[in-house]
């Protein structure tokens, strides 16, 4: 039974990742971006959609389903926005005025 459970998240995750990579066509250049992507919303879906469940309280199968896909959706998205806030800090300034070596 929790085989098909987990089943019905992956199809999902891949159903939200494939559809939201619609609205992300700028960003998504090339195979390998579009790969990451899907596989990030997956990864959302599977092992998110058990921790956002419990937290409201969702029991009945078939809406445990719809957070699945709504976490496959957007967690594509939300990993692409992250990899771009860490491409655009400056993360060597920030450690260099922490720990000394550099302006403050």
């Amino acid at each position: 039974m929790e085989f098909f459970h987990k089943a019905d998240l992956w199809i999902a995750g891949v159903v939200g990742a494939i559809i939201s990579s619609w609205w992300h066509k700028d960003d998504l250049t090339d195979k390998r971006a579009w790969l990451i992507f899907i596989i990030s919303g997956v990864c959302s879906a599977l092992y998110l959609t058990g921790m956002v469940s419990s937290y409201f309280a969702i029991t009945d199968p078939n809406n445990v389903a719809g957070v699945g896909f709504l976490l496959g959706t957007f967690g594509g998205s939300l990993l692409a926005a992250i990899n771009r806030a860490i491409k655009a800090a400056d993360l060597w300034a920030l450690i260099r005025s922490r720990f000394g070596g550099g302006t403050p």
